[in-house]
């Protein structure tokens, strides 16, 4: 009878435990990621969009959340370009995170950019690139890849 209660109390805890990120969210590590491929938008629109979801583009800060990022586009066949919340809209070639403003420690540009082609000055993952980012025209129609923290770590994206 012990050992009934005990199990009932440990799948109680863990069925009542809410999922780590809503439905349609990967998760990985502390983050949850939406990538939003239905709806291509402008840079300044995706963001506006991930915002109304409580999250933000995404910021891309490790090799490792990169490679994850990458692997899954490639691994679901993605096409064309997503943006990321990466731009030098305020300082010409000064590319900061948008939530933050502080400048990206960690880059994975594609050899030769950004070059700021056509007054490019938002970031992008680009499948012709192997999804190594870009700099493109903030006025694109893109796809975009949204980020939040994972339930239980809500406070830490504002």
């Amino acid at each position: 009878m012990r050992s009934v209660l005990i199990t009932s109390f440990i799948l109680g805890t863990v069925l009542s435990q809410p999922a780590p990120c809503p439905h349609g969210w990967v998760n990985r590590g502390s983050s949850c990621y939406a990538f939003i491929t239905d709806a291509p938008d402008g840079w300044t629109e995706a963001e506006f969009h991930c915002n109304l979801m409580h999250s933000r583009l995404v910021e891309i800060e490790t090799v490792v959340e990169d490679e994850f990022l990458r692997l899954h586009l490639m691994d679901s066949k993605a096409t064309g370009s997503f943006w990321i919340g990466l731009t030098d809209t305020l300082v010409e070639g000064e590319m900061v995170w948008m939530s933050t403003q502080k400048i990206a420690q960690y880059t994975n540009w594609w050899p030769g950019e950004p070059n700021n082609l056509y007054t490019e000055d938002c970031a992008t993952l680009k499948s012709g690139y192997s999804f190594h980012w870009n700099d493109e025209s903030c006025s694109n129609k893109n796809k975009f890849i949204c980020e939040k923290e994972s339930h239980g770590n809500e406070n830490v994206i504002g």
